[in-house]
């Protein structure tokens, strides 16, 4: 089996791959490594990783609700208002 660059890859890349592959220890470390780099970003324990990767995955996944809920009401059939405001957004 060939070993993935975790160097090579993107923060973005390294993040999938440690979603994909929970249990590589080594590929979690290197997007560690990768987050210290970030200024403002402190990292000191595993779990305080798993909270900002969850984090950050729900704010993606925000993002993309807010998005197609633009598209839905973008097709006229109810107001862009009206869904926020039932949705309590």
């Amino acid at each position: 089996m060939t070993k993935a660059n975790f160097q090579g890859m993107t923060k973005q890349e390294l993040r999938a791959y440690v979603l994909q592959y929970r249990d590589d220890q080594e590929a979690f470390y290197a997007l560690t490594d990768k987050l210290r780099e970030e200024p403002g970003i402190e990292i000191t324990s595993t779990e305080q990783m798993h909270e900002l990767i969850e984090a950050r995955l729900d704010e993606a996944d925000a993002r993309d609700a807010y998005k197609v809920l633009e598209e839905i009401a973008g097709l006229g059939t109810t107001p862009f208002e009206d869904i926020k405001r039932e949705l309590g957004i």
